[in-house]
């Protein structure tokens, strides 16, 4: 396995790792305000204490592996991915879900409720980028050169921070542009029954 490759696979797992705390520490923080947000009609109502505290446990459990996994045996690092694909598909499949359903509500992906991270395209689409590069860090790979691996970190984290953004903002510009045609047309409607008269 070349070196550049498993730099790659380190900082796939640098990346996911630092998110997945990022994202575990608020949640463990506010629990209640994060099973607050999960009751929102994505799971039953008794249920949600208990899964707002093991959604923040396992986010953090992955976090920790995929980091410590760069610097003790791989095999943790494996773990920790392996944990992390199975919680960004479950992610994946509520958001969908959500989304599918219409329902405007807060993704909760860091225990926010702020517009910018209401269930939408940009929220699956960063979902789904963070579960490829999950599936990445599983591979074995040696460790890379500490350097190296934080700027692959780094560039990974712009690509998939630039491709959600740009998804967010092209559904804005779509429902815009939609928003224009269809008073367009509806000033040409007028219009035309104007002349008719």
């Amino acid at each position: 396995m070349s070196s550049a490759y498993g730099e790659i696979v380190a900082a796939a797992a640098l990346l996911v790792g630092t998110v997945l705390i990022c994202a575990g520490l608020p949640k463990a923080f506010k629990s209640g305000a994060f099973a607050a947000q999960i009751a929102d009609g994505v799971v039953p109502g008794r249920l949600t204490s208990f899964l707002a505290l093991l959604i923040s446990s396992l986010e953090l459990a992955a976090g920790v592996l995929l980091l410590v996994g760069l610097a003790a045996p791989v095999r943790l690092r494996q773990v920790g991915a392996g944990l992390a694909v199975f919680l960004f598909v479950l992610f994946l499949v509520a958001l969908a879900s959500a989304y599918a359903r219409g329902r405007h509500i807060a993704c909760a992906c860091f225990g926010g409720n702020s517009e910018l991270e209401m269930v939408g395209a940009h929220s699956i689409v960063r979902t789904a980028l963070l579960l490829a590069l999950a599936i990445v860090a599983v591979f074995p790979a040696p460790g890379g050169r500490a350097f190296d691996v934080a700027g692959f970190a780094a560039i990974l984290a712009a690509l998939v921070a630039m491709t959600s953004e740009l998804t967010r903002l092209l559904g804005r510009l779509r429902r815009a542009t939609a928003a224009i045609v269809e008073q367009l047309a509806a000033d040409s409607a007028a219009t035309d029954q104007a002349e008719v008269r």
